[in-house]
């Protein structure tokens, strides 16, 4: 995006706001990112998860071995495509090079000692008895929910608060789940506007603040099926950068107020913006 620093830009089309899956093919090069926002992010990631396992980190039983593999694939794709960023020896030690600080990755439950060398959270979403469950899961960053409420359940009660869901995502959501395949990677994006760059969120954190203060949170999400199982790894990195530079460029910040202006009173409220929605649509629209 001309004028601006985002990784992720905010849409910049001006079209209505919708919801969509929004899927596209991932090179697996591209599965795990790494980032100058690591090095702040993953001693946070570390200390939140000694402190507050019972919050960031829910497990059904019966699914250890499925866990395993996909830590086993994540080990090999950093080997294979971040030997920048990442040493990692033998088939289990990952340590990350700019500071030093390694995990054995079988030492704990694999997801919780990756969680603290990577930014994505793991979450695996297995098909029992025709349904996709949440089933193994170390959310380190959750945007206003809470792990604990969602382990168990299947997409459509996952997603059951969305407003909208029902009519835009529900009919393709478990159908696309059983479309994906080993070969082929996807990714998509989610986002939200918070009035604090706080990551860490089992329950919304609201301030009082100025339109240009406010910070645009990116969820880079993408999806990995096991090969010969009905398993898949759902990941999220989030980051959240500073709204204001997107008046580097007042066409795209027009265009983004065009797009927060069709939302619904529901989606707006959804996504914590009630009070100060009209407020960010006038600063973007230069007002």
């Amino acid at each position: 995006m001309a004028g601006s620093s985002f990784v992720y830009p905010p849409p910049t089309d001006g079209k209505p706001f919708r919801l969509m899956m929004g899927l596209r093919t991932m090179p697996t090069e591209q599965w795990i990112e790494t980032g100058d926002d690591l090095f702040a992010q993953l001693p946070q990631r570390t200390e939140l998860i000694d402190k507050n396992r019972d919050i960031v980190f829910a497990q059904l039983p019966g699914f250890g071995n499925e866990v395993e593999q996909f830590a086993r694939l994540i080990i090999s794709n950093l080997k294979s495509h971040h030997q920048d960023f990442y040493q990692v020896v033998g088939d289990s030690k990952v340590i990350v090079k700019s500071t030093g600080f390694e995990v054995d990755v079988f030492a704990d439950h694999p997801f919780i000692q990756l969680c603290k060398v990577i930014g994505e959270d793991l979450c695996l979403i297995s098909k029992v008895a025709d349904q996709w469950l949440l089933t193994s899961a170390v959310v380190v960053y959750p945007s206003r929910w809470r792990l604990q409420e969602k382990i168990g359940k299947n997409l459509d009660q996952i997603h059951q608060p969305v407003p909208g869901y029902e009519t835009a995502l529900q009919p393709a959501m478990s159908l696309t789940f059983d479309k994906l395949t080993s070969d082929r990677q996807v990714w998509r994006l989610n986002w939200a506007l918070h009035s604090e760059p706080d990551l860490y969120q089992p329950t919304a954190i609201h301030l009082s603040q100025n339109p240009e203060n406010y910070w645009w949170r990116t969820e880079r999400q993408t999806l990995t099926k096991l090969a010969g199982t009905e398993h898949v790894l759902f990941t999220i990195r989030n980051r959240v950068e500073q709204l204001s530079q997107i008046h580097l460029n007042p066409i795209h910040a027009l265009a983004f107020a065009d797009t927060l202006k069709s939302m619904t009173p529901e989606t707006v409220a959804y996504k914590g913006l009630t009070s100060d929605h009209q407020a960010i649509v006038d600063y973007l629209s230069g007002r």
